[in-house]
């Protein structure tokens, strides 16, 4: 008896395989179709987020602007005022300003410290457990009593 040999296997280059193979390209292309569409719009809602906020920042300068100008005529306005007026002297409304300078400092550090203390974590609880008590009487040389 004689053996048959059998036929070398093709590679797969028939049709079917072909369309097996573009099946799966097919649905990674409308993935990625999908996920570059999605990619624009964000891009394009971005882009129309910065012009917008291009727009804000130019009408906020303008405005900052404005500000400066009337904070200048008013401290101008005080200061006529203050020495023409009210027959101040330079040095003492120097002195004057030097002294609310100060005092807006302090005020303004006393505030953020008091944010600080707002903000961490348990400051609550340490406050109950902490009861200082009350203030001691202002000074006799504490400008506050002056100013009332």
């Amino acid at each position: 008896m004689k053996k048959k040999k059998k036929a070398p296997k093709r590679k797969s280059t028939d049709a079917a395989a072909g369309r097996k193979g573009r099946g799966k390209s097919a649905s990674d292309s409308a993935a990625i179709l999908k996920n570059t569409m999605s990619f624009h719009d964000d891009l394009a809602a971005l882009k129309k987020d910065a012009k917008r906020l291009s727009g804000e920042t130019k009408s906020m300068q303008e405005r900052l602007q404005d500000i400066e100008i009337h904070v200048n005529l008013l401290t101008r306005l005080l200061t006529t005022l203050c020495i023409e007026k009210f027959g101040m002297r330079v040095g003492v409304l120097k002195r004057m300003i030097k002294r609310i300078e100060k005092e807006a400092i302090r005020d303004s550090q006393i505030l953020h410290l008091e944010s600080l203390y707002k903000l961490s974590p348990g400051g609550a609880a340490e406050e109950k457990k902490n009861d200082t008590p009350p203030a001691a009487p202002p000074s006799k040389n504490d400008p506050w009593e002056d100013i009332s």
